[in-house]
């Protein structure tokens, strides 16, 4: 009988039954901490509010999409975003910029009264979109300004090495250039739609807006909702529930105010990389700049290329 009755007692030794007690105490403590003590989880908020995208805006736009990357709390990233497009080199940037930030964490995009063109370009980089009702979603299309059909004689003083030197190409060559980039752009939007999208490329190069609701149900987008929509979606995405937020602007904000500290404390010193830098033009906007080439008879204008909604005036 005290053979079968020696293992119960082992068991029962304060040796045993102390280490388990403790055991079991700690993974107790561990659930409810979990469960009861707020987290430094936080989802970032980037604000775009109505801006056509150049290559000053896209710059600070990028800076957003840096910090939110780079910030080790932020767990996800909502984004609202109203925007008519713009330069279509600028628009690309934030296309890739977005998908890059939606590769290392959940990307939601809440668009507002406009997301057209360039972007709605930008928006195809988030891992899921809300539009709301009256949204004006789409426009996936192309705009250049080539020059004119007969280019104008050059002054006698002017020599260039080649008929397409001042022009870059001839018009029919920058026509199969847009029509090239308006079926990149196309290409993009079926990718990342994927069977969401429920209409023909040939329909969606028509460069049509649709109301938000339509959007949804063509599958420009993925939802209708708001705000409250956008966080609880960017949370399920991290798998997140005690959560802060970001103002990613306002951050980001900061930033370049102590750069610019920085650098007028330093402006009698030698340039250190990373401090001394050079901020954009809507930072030193009221800067007076030369012209490049004061005596050059031409305009160095175009041609430019835009993924952007100009609206009916043109």
């Amino acid at each position: 009988m005290n053979r079968f009755l020696a293992p119960f007692r082992v068991l029962s030794s304060w040796y045993v039954l102390a280490p388990s007690a403790i055991i079991i105490g700690l993974v107790i403590g561990a659930v409810v901490l979990v469960n009861t003590v707020p987290t430094k989880h936080n989802i970032g908020v980037i604000d775009i509010p109505f801006t056509v995208i150049t290559d000053d805006s896209a710059y600070i736009i990028s800076e957003y999409l840096r910090y939110a990357r780079e910030d080790p709390s932020i767990k996800a990233v909502v984004i609202r975003l109203s925007s008519p497009g713009g330069g279509a080199a600028s628009s690309e940037r934030l296309y890739l910029e977005t998908s890059k930030l939606r590769e290392e964490k959940p990307v939601v995009i809440l668009m507002g009264g406009m997301v057209a063109s360039g972007g709605y370009m930008m928006a195809m980089g988030a891992n899921h979109t809300f539009a709301q009702t009256s949204s004006l979603v789409g426009n996936v299309g192309v705009i250049a300004f080539a020059g004119s059909v007969i280019p104008r004689p050059l002054p006698e003083n002017i020599v260039v090495t080649g008929p397409h030197k001042l022009s870059g190409s001839s018009r029919r060559d920058w026509i199969g250039l847009v029509d090239a980039l308006k079926d990149s752009f196309a290409g993009m939007v079926i990718r990342e739609r994927g069977d969401k999208l429920r209409v023909t490329e040939q329909q969606l190069t028509e460069g049509r807006l649709y109301a938000g609701i339509e959007a949804v149900r063509l599958g420009l987008a993925d939802e209708l909702g708001g705000d409250s929509d956008a966080m609880e979606k960017a949370a399920e995405l991290a798998g997140i529930s005690n959560y802060g937020t970001v103002d990613v602007n306002a951050e980001v904000l900061r930033e370049i105010i102590q750069r610019t500290r920085r650098i007028f404390r330093a402006e009698h010193e030698p340039a250190v990389p990373g401090v001394n830098e050079t901020l954009p033009s809507l930072v030193f906007d009221n800067i007076d700049r030369e012209d490049p080439l004061p005596d050059f008879p031409l305009e160095i204008n175009s041609p430019n290329i835009y993924y952007l909604y100009t609206g009916h005036d043109y």
